[in-house]
């Protein structure tokens, strides 16, 4: 009986590692970076890295921005879903777009003084 039962709890954990989904499905959003020329010879990095995972966006700034909006329109209507101004110190920062339509087009605008950055996602 404690074999059987031994047998058993093996089996369903192994089938769970096989059957279980992958944990992590977040896809990065390429973006596209306009930032101010102040000297043609320096090369700046991506000051964001932006990941959607189903419906939460998560924004990963280079270095903790203060003075950043954050702006995400439909890009099939043009209207705009969601708007803030990050005014705290922040590093990472998350959207949640539960409730928005899945398969749309969605234009991502994250601005600062010194950057423009603009990127096209959709909700799976």
């Amino acid at each position: 009986m404690k074999r059987n039962l031994l047998l058993f709890i093996f089996m369903a954990i192994c089938s769970s590692f096989i059957f279980s989904m992958p944990s992590d499905t977040r896809k990065q959003i390429k973006m596209k970076v306009k930032q101010k020329i102040e000297h043609r010879s320096t090369h700046h990095l991506d000051p964001i890295q932006v990941y959607i995972s189903n419906a939460l966006l998560e924004i990963e700034f280079e270095y903790p921005v203060k003075d950043a909006t954050i702006t995400i329109i439909n890009s099939a209507t043009g209207e705009t879903i969601y708007h803030e101004k990050v005014i705290s110190l922040e590093k990472v920062r998350y959207v949640d777009l539960f409730g928005e339509d899945k398969n749309i087009e969605y234009t991502l605008e994250i601005s600062s003084p010194s950057w423009f950055i603009t990127g096209v996602f959709t909700i799976d």
